[in-house]
């Protein structure tokens, strides 16, 4: 069942626009998508479609958040079937939040887990000032590969598994781990993790 998940991104130095869109385009060219990889469209964006969206998304942001600064870019991401895909699209705002200190607002209405059907980051950061892996699942995430194969993808604090336990290194426990042809490792992040996950199923998958 696919789903939409709408983003805004709000108080972006103009001194940033190219950077941060540069940031993005970078983080979501450097995995597959299962339909098309995410964009972000801005008032100086050059799509006829991207302005139209752009213009109608910054006048609803104004009319629901009165006297809050003017709405710097949006997009929308179409989920089909791959629970990794909205996954990376939260990561890469939090980085991108986090960067340049930019206010992000990700709405997923559809999403089965009640906690993520909204989330704020302020500077990469939740609310409360927790980091964003403490409203994550705490159940693996399976990325289906091929008909037969699947990698699975362990969050931070995932329950039941040598995967969730603490490492002394990562404070916050941003560090996701991964099994996939029955191999185990970690990386600092979700998008590191599964860079890391995918290349070693692409390097045996030749063996099967």
């Amino acid at each position: 069942m696919s789903r939409v998940i709408h983003v805004r991104v709000h108080g972006l130095a103009e001194a940033d626009r190219g950077s941060a869109h540069a940031q993005f385009q970078r983080l979501a060219a450097s995995r597959e998508w299962r339909a098309e990889p995410p964009w972000l469209a801005d008032s100086g964006s050059r799509e006829l479609f991207h302005q139209l969206y752009f213009a109608e998304a910054a006048d609803h942001w104004l009319r629901e958040h009165p006297g809050a600064r003017p709405l710097s870019a949006a997009c929308f991401l179409r989920v089909a079937g791959d629970e990794t895909d909205a996954l990376a699209l939260v990561f890469t705002l939090r980085d991108i939040s986090e960067r340049f200190g930019v206010g992000v607002t990700v709405r997923d209405p559809d999403n089965p887990i009640a906690k993520l059907r909204t989330i704020e980051l302020a500077a990469g950061r939740l609310p409360d000032g927790a980091a964003l892996e403490a409203i994550m699942v705490r159940r693996p995430i399976f990325k289906r590969v091929s008909r037969a194969q699947r990698i699975e993808m362990y969050p931070p604090r995932a329950l039941g598994s040598a995967f969730g336990t603490r490492d002394g290194s990562d404070g916050e426990r941003r560090t996701w781990s991964f099994l996939v042809h029955g191999m185990r490792d970690s990386r600092p992040s979700f998008l590191e993790a599964e860079a890391e996950a995918m290349r070693i199923w692409r390097g045996l998958r030749f063996l099967d």
